[in-house]
This record gives C-alpha cells, sequence and structure tokens, in this order.
C-alpha cells in the first residue's frame, strides 16, 4: 500500500510551469501558504500510475495582480479587488514508486517522469514524512530502529535511523555548538543498550556521558600511577592500557623533554630502539608478514626494558679514536634523562590488555 493516501481536499496547489528540474506550484488558499515553508518536501502527483515526484520548496512568493485596479478605486475595497498570485517554486529530488518489481515504496534519485500542468501538489509532512524517511533510511519496520528525534520543520514526524546499517558502517555526527549532537549520542546508545546483541564502546574524553546509568552500561576510566598503587582493577572500573599501543607521538611526549637541546638526538634514537625492539619480538613469533610492512606506530608488543638497556648501553659508548684510542661515543652521556624518564615504565603495565 503506498504511502502516499493523499486526498484531493489536503493539496497545496497546482502546477502551472514545469522547467527540466524546476516547478512552479500555484496556491489559492492563503492559509496553506503560510503553513508552508523554505525546505519543506513536497508530493506531485505524476501522469502514470503509481508515480509520485518528490520536491523540496527553494523559494514562496506572495504576489498581488493590479492590472485591472483602477487608481481612483476605494481604499476600503482594494483589498477586495486585487487578486493573489501566491507562488511556490520546488525543485524536484527524485521519483517514488508505489511499486518496483516486488519492492514496494521505492525512492529513486532520478526523475522518471514529470508532472502536467494543472497535477496536484501536497505537503509533505506529519505521519507521511515520517514513512517516507524511513524508505529513504531503509528503516524495515520488522528490523530494529532507532530513533533520531524529531525533524525541526515539522514537530509531528519523527526520524529513525536503520540500526543494521549504522552497526555494519561508519557514521558521523555533525553540527554546531548546542545543535545536540551529545543528546543525538546519548539517546542511540539508550536504545542501543536495550537491543540484545549490540555492542558499543564510547571514548567519552569529557566525561558528558557518565550520568548514563542501567545494567547495559559499564563506565571505565584509564588508569593512572595512583590506580597502579592501590592495586585498581577492572572491578573498580579501572582499565589499564599497555604502553605498546601509544603512537609514536605519544610515546616521545612521555620521555622526551622538549626543552632538552639533546631532544632530536633523544626522539632519533628513541624510535630505532623501539622498531629494534618491535622486530625482535616478531622474528622470534615468526610473524613475517607484518616484519616488513610494520611502523613504530603499528600496535605491536615490546619489552620496555629492552629499548632501556639499548639507550644505557648508547649513553656510555665509547668507540675506537684516534690511534685506536677510546673516545666517547656520538651518544654519550645525552640520553641521561630519556633513561630517567624510561625508569618510570612500572607504572605503565607493559602486559595489561
Amino acid at each position: 500500500m503506498s504511502i502516499f493516501d493523499f486526498d484531493d481536499e489536503e493539496a497545496l496547489g497546482s502546477v502551472v510551469a514545469v522547467d527540466t528540474t524546476t516547478v512552479i506550484i500555484r496556491v489559492d488558499s492563503l492559509e496553506r501558504l503560510r503553513r508552508i515553508q523554505v525546505n519543506r518536501l513536497t508530493v506531485l502527483r505524476s501522469s502514470r500510475a503509481g508515480y509520485h515526484l518528490i520536491g523540496l520548496v527553494t523559494r514562496i512568493t506572495r504576489k498581488i495582480d493590479e492590472n485591472g485596479i483602477s487608481a481612483n478605486a476605494d481604499a476600503n475595497i482594494v483589498s477586495e479587488l486585487i487578486p493573489e498570485n501566491n507562488l511556490v517554486r520546488i525543485t524536484l529530488i527524485g521519483t517514488f514508486k508505489d511499486r518496483d518489481g516486488e519492492a514496494s515504496n521505492v525512492f529513486l534519485r532520478t526523475l522518471e517522469t514529470v508532472p502536467d500542468i494543472d497535477s496536484i501538489c501536497f505537503s509533505l509532512d506529519g505521519s507521511r514524512l515520517t514513512s517516507f524517511m524511513q524508505v529513504i533510511a531503509n528503516v524495515a519496520m520488522a528490523g530494529p530502529r532507532l530513533s533520531l528525534g524529531r525533524f525541526t520543520l515539522d514537530d509531528d514526524a519523527e526520524a529513525f535511523l536503520n540500526g543494521n546499517r549504522l552497526f555494519q558502517r561508519h557514521a558521523l555526527i555533525v553540527g554546531s555548538t548546542g545543535s545536540g549532537k551529545s543528546w543525538t549520542t546519548a539517546r542511540l546508545l539508550d536504545q542501543m543498550a536495550a537491543l540484545p546483541q549490540s555492542n558499543a564502546i564510547l571514548f567519552d574524553i569529557h566525561g558528558e556521558y557518565k550520568p548514563l546509568k542501567g545494567d547495559a552500561f559499564r563506565h571505565l576510566r584509564v588508569a593512572g600511577p595512583k590506580d597502579i598503587e592501590k592495586g585498581s582493577g577492572l572491578e573498580d572500573g579501572v582499565l589499564y592500557l599497555p604502553y605498546w599501543l601509544l603512537g609514536y607521538e605519544a610515546i616521545v611526549t612521555l620521555f622526551v623533554d622538549r626543552s632538552d637541546q639533546n631532544a632530536p638526538n633523544q626522539s632519533m634514537i628513541m624510535t630505532k630502539c623501539i622498531i629494534d625492539a618491535k622486530r625482535k619480538i616478531l622474528k622470534e613469533s615468526k610473524c613475517l608478514s607484518i616484519l616488513n610492512n610494520f611502523t613504530i606506530d603499528s600496535p605491536v608488543p615490546f619489552d620496555l626494558d629492552t629499548v632501556l638497556a639499548e639507550l644505557q648501553e648508547l649513553n656510555k659508548q665509547m668507540v675506537p679514536g684516534a690511534k685506536d684510542l677510546p673516545k666517547q661515543g656520538p651518544y654519550f652521556d645525552k640520553l641521561s634523562r630519556l633513561i630517567v624518564s624510561g625508569e618510570f615504565s612500572a607504572y605503565l603495565n607493559p602486559l595489561t590488555g
């Protein structure tokens, strides 16, 4: 059954002009003209049975035709004598089919027909807008439906999201400050928690979703030094992240003092030592496919003690000099502060996770 079961009495107006993708509608009722808004969706009847054209209102004009009105006419009756020419410009955006093969209620982003002159146009709102948007979002009535809220231009129309499509693809919620991004995310999480087989991980950087409560929600925070001293664990809501998950920038920030004059050398040597430690683990584990393609940012476990041992060796290394006399190596006593920072590795729980 078609979702567009309009009666002629509901018509917004009729077509008076047709261009390639633009239609002009004449609206005889001023009350209906006032209810329509720019960016509202409309439905136009097609000459083909079972076809409807979907359009977007781009301009609304209320004109007064003064032709034939005498300049000496009584001012009290001018408003009764002057006819109104209320026009709505609509850009066509697609075709809606009641049936397409075995499928029903199908929207295509192509124009397979154009409206005739005097074709009737309807405003798409309320429950019909809700049903149409469900077709757009491919929300099956029997499948998981996630409510996003109501449309700004029509409080009577509810917006739904196809749960299966959300979980199987990447999604992005964008908007200006105060537009409702956090509210939308919280609303989705609340509904996902009620589904029997949904799983989600939320990185709550600012702690704004802490108020979400219920058996389906579990709040964890990344461990700090005090949590290690107290022996806190998952049962206390504390999550330990292994240091080898950190990328290059994070590792350098932890261990290298940027204000140190030897910071560039320390960063370079730190990179070399970590790559060597990761390469050692991959060789021992015989992960040859990863061995040929990994970088310092690859999440490969490595032993930080091995890195510190290599740094200490370089920090006190003596190399042959003139006349085979030993001299200080290129990094002699330039990695001391880096080594001291690395000695705090006990707080990083390398094997956790």
